[in-house]
């Protein structure tokens, strides 16, 4: 699984989200005004999605978040 992560500044609601592209990269995006921990604790959740195959997944975002 080939990821890149980038910090940048989201919205304080969003701690972070995962986009793959046409390649199938994954872009993880961490919001930067997170302290490290938290940026710690999101990376760890974004690669839990990507790991879980949550992608490939016709579940809704509400039920993917659930899990």
């Amino acid at each position: 699984m080939d990821y890149c992560i980038r910090y940048v500044p989201l919205p304080i609601s969003v701690k972070g989200v995962t986009a793959m592209d046409s390649d199938g990269f994954y872009n993880i995006y961490i919001n930067s005004r997170l302290s490290y921990e938290e940026q710690k604790k999101t990376i760890a959740h974004e690669m839990e999605h990507i790991v879980r195959g949550d992608f490939f997944s016709f579940a809704s975002l509400e039920e993917v978040e659930r899990m």
